[in-house]
C-alpha cells in the first residue's frame, strides 16, 4: 500500500472550515484574546498548528547511542561543604540510580584533600564527577589531580564547572581572561571531558524570558571561544572544552523548544567560526528552575520538576538535574533525595523516554515554536554582541535592564493569574505548612552585587506568611464573610471562587458553603453572626441586578468596614457603588493588590 501524497490545498480547506466552527462558538468575542496565548519573548501560541505554517523538521539533536541504551545521566546536586558526609551519600546515591554527580565546592577555596575525601570511592570513568558552576581554579585542578590518580583522565567525561563570566551574575567575581587561560591548559589533562560551563540558570531565576536566557548564553560561549582562540586553543577544540547548564521550566513545550533551538544557535556559531557542527555538538546539562519552586503546597514542585524533567527528556538533554522538590525551604534529606533522583529513572526506566531520538521533530507547534525562538534568542545575541560582548552588556547593565523588562511582564501575569502557580495562586490548601503553627519562610539567599533569584510564588507566600503571623498574634485567623445570595446552586460558582482567593491570602471565609440569604434583612443578620469586618456578595448577574444592591445597603448597615462582589457589575456599577460597594473582584484583576488592601482593611 502506497502512502498518499500530502494535499496542502486539502488542509487550508480544512483549516478554513475549523475557523468558521470556532467563530461561530465565541459568538463576536475576540480570536486572539480568547485562543491565543503569548510567551515571555511575546510569541504567539496558536491553538491550532499546520504544515504549511510551520518550520520544516530540522535535525536539532543528534544521535548518541549511549543515551538511546542507558538514558541521560542523572545528574543529582550535593553540598560538599562537609566532604566526608558529601562523600557517604554520593556512593549511597550512585547505588540507588544517579549515574552522575554536581559537587558545590565550598567557599572560598577547596583544598586537594577536601576534593578527595569528598570524591573518594567514586570510578569516574563510570559516573561523571562535575562541579557546579564556579572559579575557583584551585577546585578545578583539584579535581584534575584526584581524575589523575585514578588514572582516568582520558576516559571520563567530568566538567571543571569554570564559568568566569557567570560568576559575575551570580554575585561573585573573577577575571576571565585567567580563569579561561587555566582552562585551556587543564584541557589536555580532561580529552573527553569539558573545563568550561557556560551556566545561565541565574539569568533564568532572575526572570529573564527564554530567549534572553539563550541569548545570554550563546554570548557567553562565544566569550569563551574567543579567550580560547587568544590562548592557543582552535575553536574545534574550544567547542569540545565548554559544557552548557539551561535551566528547565514547567511549560513542556516552551522547555523542549528552548533546549532544541539552543542546539540551533550554538551550530550557527560554530559554522560561523569554520567548525563543522557534527564534531561539537552542544552538551547540555538541563537544570529545574529554582523560579518554579514553592514553599507553599511544595509537593506540587513535583508535578513541576517532573513536568521540567520530561520536556528536557524529549528536548535531548544529555544531563538532568532535577533540583529537591524541598529546595526552596529546606536542607536536603533522604527523601527529597530519592524523589529527585526516582523522577529521571522511572522516565527513563519505564516510560523508556530517551529510546527515540528527538521525538519532537515534526511536531508542528514544537518546529513552529523552536523556529521562532531560536530567530528571536539570535536577534537579542547580535545586540549583546554589538554592545561589545556579554561581558560589557554585564558591566554597562544591560543585560540586567532586559531581565528585569522580562520579569515585570511575568510579574504582571502571575498578578492578574494568567500564569498560575498551582497550590499557591491558584487551589492553595489553607492547612498546608500549619501543622508547626509557624509560618513558612523560604531559604535565605544574599543577592549581593548578582542577580536576584526571583521564585515565582513568592508574591503569594509573602501574603500568606503575613497571615500567618497575624495568626500567631492574636490567636484568630483574619475572617471574611461570604455574603451569599439565593440557594447554593445560584452563587456556588462565585462564592467558591471567592474563598479560594481568600485562601490564597491566608484569609478564612464563613458562608460560602451553605444556602444564600433570601432577602437583605437575612444578609445583615448572617453577617453580624460570623463577627467578620469584610464582606464579599457572591451569586449570579440575575440575582445581583435584584438584590445585591439592598444587600450591600444592608452589609454596610450592619457594619461592615469594606463591601466587595465578586464579578463585573456591568451597567450595575454606579447603582451599586451607591449602595456601598467598595470594590469588584473578577477573573483578571491585579490579586496581589486587591488581597493586599484586604489585608490592610483587616490589620493584618
Amino acid at each position: 500500500m502506497t502512502r498518499p501524497e500530502f494535499d496542502s490545498r486539502s488542509s487550508e480547506t480544512e483549516l478554513s472550515d475549523w475557523t468558521d466552527a470556532v467563530a461561530k462558538v465565541l459568538r463576536g468575542r475576540s480570536f486572539e484574546e480568547v485562543l491565543v496565548s503569548t510567551t515571555l519573548d511575546e510569541l504567539d501560541i496558536l491553538p491550532l498548528y499546520t504544515a504549511s505554517g510551520s518550520a520544516q523538521p530540522q535535525k536539532f539533536v543528534p544521535v548518541d547511542a549511549q543515551r538511546l541504551e542507558r538514558g541521560w545521566n542523572v545528574r543529582q546536586q550535593f553540598d560538599a561543604g562537609d566532604p566526608d558526609a558529601c562523600n557517604r551519600t554520593v556512593l549511597e546515591e550512585l547505588e540507588r540510580g544517579v549515574t552522575s554527580v554536581e559537587l558545590i565546592p565550598p567557599a572560598p577555596n577547596w583544598t586537594l584533600d577536601a576534593m578527595q575525601r569528598a570524591a573518594e570511592g567514586i570510578l569516574f570513568d563510570l559516573a561523571e564527577v562535575v562541579l557546579a558552576p564556579h572559579a575557583d581554579i584551585n577546585a578545578a585542578r583539584a579535581l584534575v589531580a584526584v581524575i589523575q590518580q585514578q588514572g582516568t583522565p582520558a576516559s571520563t567525561a567530568s566538567w571543571l564547572g569554570l564559568d568566569p563570566i557567570g560568576e559575575v551574575v551570580r554575585g561573585g567575581f573573577a577575571n576571565a581572561d585567567d580563569v579561561v587561560d587555566v582552562a585551556a591548559s587543564l584541557a589536555p589533562s580532561l580529552r573527553s571531558g569539558r573545563t568550561l560551563s557556560v551556566d545561565s540558570t541565574r539569568y533564568a531565576e532572575a526572570g529573564a524570558s527564554e530567549a534572553c536566557e539563550l541569548a545570554c548564553s550563546i554570548a557567553t560561549g562565544v566569550a569563551y571561544l574567543r579567550l580560547l582562540e587568544s590562548h592557543g586553543v582552535e575553536p574545534l577544540l574550544g567547542a569540545n572544552t565548554i559544557g552548557f547548564r539551561l535551566s528547565i521550566g514547567a511549560d513542556q513545550f516552551v522547555t523542549m523548544a528552548k533546549l532544541r533551538a539552543a542546539r540551533r544557535l550554538w551550530a550557527r556559531v560554530l559554522e560561523a567560526s569554520g567548525v563543522d557542527p557534527a564534531a561539537a555538538p552542544q552538551l547540555q546539562q538541563a537544570v529545574t528552575s529554582r523560579a518554579i519552586y514553592s514553599c507553599r503546597d511544595p509537593w506540587v514542585n513535583m508535578l513541576r520538576a517532573t513536568t521540567a524533567a520530561f520536556a528536557a527528556g524529549v528536548g535531548g538533554a544529555d544531563a538532568i538535574t532535577v533540583l529537591r522538590f524541598n529546595e526552596a525551604f529546606g536542607p536536603a534529606d533522604e527523601f527529597s533525595r530519592r524523589v529527585a533522583r526516582n523522577t529521571q529513572t522511572i522516565l527513563i526506566e519505564e516510560s523508556h523516554l530517551a529510546r527515540v531520538v528527538d521525538p519532537a521533530s515534526g511536531a508542528w507547534f514544537v518546529e513552529s515554536l523552536t523556529e521562532r525562538l531560536a530567530t528571536r534568542a539570535w536577534n537579542e545575541f547580535v545586540e549583546v554582541e554589538a554592545a561589545g560582548g556579554i561581558e560589557a552588556a554585564i558591566a554597562d547593565g544591560s543585560v540586567r535592564a532586559a531581565v528585569d523588562r522580562s520579569w515585570q511582564q511575568r510579574l504582571e501575569a502571575l498578578h492578574t493569574r494568567r500564569e498560575v502557580v498551582t497550590g499557591v495562586s491558584e487551589f492553595p490548601d489553607p492547612a498546608g505548612q500549619e501543622q508547626s503553627g509557624q509560618p513558612l519562610t523560604a531559604l535565605g539567599e544574599s543577592e549581593g552585587t548578582g542577580f536576584p533569584l526571583r521564585r515565582l510564588a513568592e508574591p503569594f507566600e509573602a501574603l500568606r506568611d503575613a497571615a500567618d503571623r497575624h495568626l500567631l498574634l492574636t490567636g484568630e485567623r483574619p475572617l471574611v464573610h461570604i455574603a451569599a445570595l439565593g440557594d447554593l446552586a445560584t452563587h456556588t460558582n462565585r462564592s467558591t471562587w471567592a474563598s479560594n482567593l481568600l485562601a490564597v491570602a491566608g484569609v478564612a471565609s464563613s458562608g460560602a458553603a451553605e444556602h444564600g440569604s433570601q432577602s437583605p434583612l437575612e444578609a445583615e443578620a448572617r453577617f453580624s453572626e460570623s463577627g467578620a469586618s469584610v464582606a464579599v456578595i457572591c451569586s449570579s448577574d440575575p440575582v445581583y441586578a435584584q438584590r445585591a444592591a439592598g444587600a450591600a445597603l444592608a452589609l454596610r448597615e450592619a457594619g461592615a468596614a469594606r463591601v466587595i462582589l465578586a464579578g463585573q457589575p456591568g451597567d450595575l456599577r454606579g447603582e451599586l457603588e451607591a449602595a456601598g460597594v467598595d470594590e469588584f473582584w473578577y477573573q483578571g484583576m491585579d490579586v496581589i493588590e486587591a488581597l493586599t488592601r484586604l489585608h490592610a482593611d483587616l490589620g493584618v
